[in-house]
């Protein structure tokens, strides 16, 4: 009798947590930007601007600002939206790292147009992708094994001369890091889902999320995928079609934008304009790191739109290449 009434109690607990997961719907957030754990809910009204992985770009950062107009738009009080999809730090292993470094400038400059921008700040959002997981998490290691200023360059040594030097070195913010910085990456939230239905996370869908409140909360192996999971295209045990439209569709979503991947990871025929897509409802570019055929770019959202598909985005209105053909940047 005992163990029935366990079982009877572990159900309830398993179908209220069911419930729970599938109360929070998108109609009920107020039609303004709001935070809630770690996703931001935007409006059905505005634009939004994103760039990804632009791993310490700091010119292809600024070419981005400059095209877009979006300091002085947001200054304006123009209904506009900046959105980094994670991954603006760490040194890429076939690119030279030099001071001043690329990464320290672009999160301090984030930084300060928040505060100088005051409420309209918050407009310029940044979520997290794997490399700000990694690194602070990292960082968090280090400081708790004693690093200090004085003596960082011994334990980062000593760390990349460990078996798991190789890892770690992919995540060479740390050896820039503030405590600052640290605070801040632990503090970025991680999915961005619009009133109609745009969804901008770093990596890729979640394949157990069964509505918003798995995201508002979710637990590491859902925080994994959305940070690390690449498509099956990519590597074999990847997330499908099939979980893209499930995901969308658990939290009432229809158009899912990432970077992560590189885009030389999938074949010819999933790649238009320099950017690629998976599916109907998948758009996936990178911004800084581009390997070809993908091309710097950055995307361009009308909340105000319900996007049916991928194919609905177009070149020139909301895929933007950061320099012309040759490569030089390209007028206001």
């Amino acid at each position: 009798m005992n163990a029935y009434l366990i079982y009877i109690a572990l159900c309830l607990v398993c179908l209220t947590s069911i419930a729970t997961a599938q109360s929070k719907q998108l109609s009920q957030y107020p039609n303004q930007l709001t935070r809630d754990g770690h996703i931001v809910v935007l409006p059905d009204h505005g634009t939004v601007y994103m760039v990804s992985d632009l791993h310490a770009h700091w010119d292809d950062f600024n070419q981005w600002l400059r095209l877009t107009k979006l300091v002085e738009r947001l200054q304006a009080g123009e209904d506009v939206y900046g959105l980094i999809l994670g991954d603006a730090i760490d040194y890429k292993p076939d690119e030279p790292r030099h001071p001043p470094y690329g990464d320290i400038l672009i999160i301090d400059r984030v930084m300060e147009l928040q505060r100088q921008l005051g409420e309209k700040g918050k407009r310029l959002i940044y979520i997290r992708g794997n490399h700000e997981f990694a690194a602070a998490d990292a960082y968090a290691m280090l400081k708790k094994q004693g690093m200090t200023i004085q003596n960082r360059p011994h334990f980062i040594r000593t760390l990349y001369d460990s078996p798991l030097g190789s890892y770690y070195e992919q995540f060479n913010f740390i050896e820039r890091m503030t405590d600052t910085h640290y605070e801040f990456l632990m503090n970025l939230p991680t999915v961005v889902i619009g009133k109609n239905g745009f969804v901008g996370i770093h990596a890729g869908p979640a394949r157990f999320v069964r509505g918003l409140a798995d995201l508002v909360d979710p637990n590491p192996k859902t925080l994994e995928e959305l940070l690390w999971h690449r498509p099956t295209i990519a590597y074999s045990g990847g997330y499908t079609l099939t979980h893209i439209k499930n995901f969308l569709e658990n939290i009432h979503g229809n158009l899912l934008v990432v970077g992560h991947t590189p885009i030389s990871y999938f074949p010819l025929q999933n790649v238009r304009d320099g950017i690629a897509t998976f599916g109907k409802s998948q758009l996936i570019f990178s911004t800084g790191y581009s390997g070809k055929p993908g091309v710097p770019a950055y995307i361009e959202i009308d909340l105000a739109e319900t996007y049916s598909s991928v194919s609905a985005l177009k070149l020139g209105v909301n895929i933007h290449h950061l320099y012309d053909e040759t490569g030089k940047s390209k007028p206001d």
